[in-house]
């Protein structure tokens, strides 16, 4: 089954990194990846497209990732979200997995075989 990917992050450099890994990897996977680079911008995705994965930045302006996280679990169950950050420390993990997230994933330690996991379970 392939799925609609949203990534959201206020970071263009890891957003276009992150698609290119995708893409590279994953192409026969995926029909579109969309884009936001904050909560609000993520939010008006949302309204628009059919969004089956959403891998979202913890710290963003506007509305941050928890915050974004929160309103997506509680308006859109089916989506899956993994967090992204560079903070690894235990707090900043727990506040993402309490608002919903399904998994956390330090950008530093992204891999194809990370990101695997993340879409194998769809």
């Amino acid at each position: 089954m392939k799925m609609n990917i949203l990534l959201v992050d206020d970071n263009k450099h890891f957003i276009e990194a992150l698609r290119f890994m995708i893409q590279e990897h994953f192409a026969d996977r995926v029909t579109q990846i969309f884009i936001a680079y904050n909560g609000v911008e993520c939010m008006e995705v949302l309204h628009k497209q059919s969004i089956d994965i959403i891998f979202m930045d913890k710290e963003m302006p506007i509305m941050n990732g928890t915050e974004t996280t929160k309103k997506v679990v509680d308006m859109y169950r089916d989506i899956k979200i993994i967090a992204v950050s560079f903070h690894s420390e235990l707090q900043d993990i727990t506040q993402m997995l309490e608002a919903g997230a399904r998994n956390y994933i330090i950008k530093e330690e992204i891999t194809k075989e990370i990101i695997e996991k993340c879409l194998v379970k769809f």
